[in-house]
C-alpha cells in the first residue's frame, strides 16, 4: 500500500512502512507513479518537483493539468508545457463537446498541444505526466499516446500522477511490475512529500549511469 511520512526521534522526516516505494537506487527509464485523491495536492507535488530539478540543472519534459479557480471553484484546466511553463486553456466546465469527461469539456487543439509538449520532452531527465486518468486508461483517448513514450523510457525519470483506482491499469498499460515504485499523496504529508521526491528524483539521477 501507499501512505505518508513519519518523523524520527531526531526529528527528521523519514518513509513509513506504509510508502516504502521510493527505491534507495533506480536506473535512468525509473517511472514513479503519483497517487491520491482529488485535490489532494498531486499537481502542486508534480510543480514543486519540476522547480527543484531546473534549479538543480536538470532538463524537464512533459505536461501537467493545472487547474484554475475562480472564487474557491473550480472553473477549468490549463496544459503547462513542463519544459517551458507556458500554459493553454485544456478544459472548460461543461458536456456534449467532441471530447468530455465528467464535468469537464476538453478543448481539441490542446490537448494536441499537450501531446506535442510530451513529445518533445520524452528525452528530458524529469519528464511529467499528469495525468493518465479514465479518459486515457479507460476510453483511449486524450493523452493515450503519452503511453508509448512513458513505455520507450528514454527519459532519466518519470512521474505519473494516476488516480488511486486506477492504478492498477496504469500500471498494467505501462508494462510495470506489482511492486513498481509509488507513491500516495494525504493531505498531512504532501509538503514533506513533496521535499522527499524532489530529493530523491536529483539524487537518483545523480547516482544513475
Amino acid at each position: 500500500m501507499f501512505g505518508g511520512l513519519a518523523q524520527n526521534d531526531a526529528g527528521e522526516m523519514e518513509t513509513t512502512m506504509q510508502n516504502p516505494n521510493l527505491p534507495e537506487s533506480a536506473p535512468r527509464g525509473t517511472i514513479l507513479l503519483v497517487s491520491g485523491w482529488r485535490r489532494v495536492g498531486k499537481t502542486t507535488l508534480l510543480l514543486a518537483v519540476r522547480q527543484a530539478a531546473l534549479a538543480a540543472g536538470l532538463s524537464v519534459g512533459g505536461l501537467l493539468s493545472v487547474a484554475r479557480f475562480e472564487d474557491g471553484a473550480k472553473t477549468g484546466i490549463d496544459v503547462m508545457d513542463a519544459a517551458t511553463g507556458d500554459t493553454l486553456p485544456l478544459a472548460t466546465v461543461g458536456t456534449g463537446g467532441a471530447v468530455s469527461t465528467g464535468r469537464f469539456t476538453f478543448d481539441p487543439a490542446a490537448l494536441e498541444a499537450g501531446l506535442a509538449f510530451a513529445g518533445r520532452g520524452q528525452a528530458a531527465d524529469v519528464f511529467l505526466v499528469d495525468e493518465l486518468g479514465p479518459l486515457e486508461l479507460v476510453r483511449g483517448e486524450g493523452w493515450a499516446e503519452v503511453i508509448p513514450l512513458i513505455r520507450r523510457r528514454a527519459f532519466g525519470v518519470a512521474l505519473v500522477v494516476v488516480r488511486p483506482e486506477l492504478v492498477g491499469q496504469a500500471r498494467a498499460a505501462l508494462g510495470l511490475p506489482p511492486d513498481s515504485p509509488a507513491i500516495e499523496i494525504d493531505e498531512a504529508g504532501r509538503g514533506a512529500l513533496a521535499e522527499l521526491v524532489s530529493a530523491w528524483v536529483i539524487r537518483t539521477l545523480a547516482a544513475a549511469p
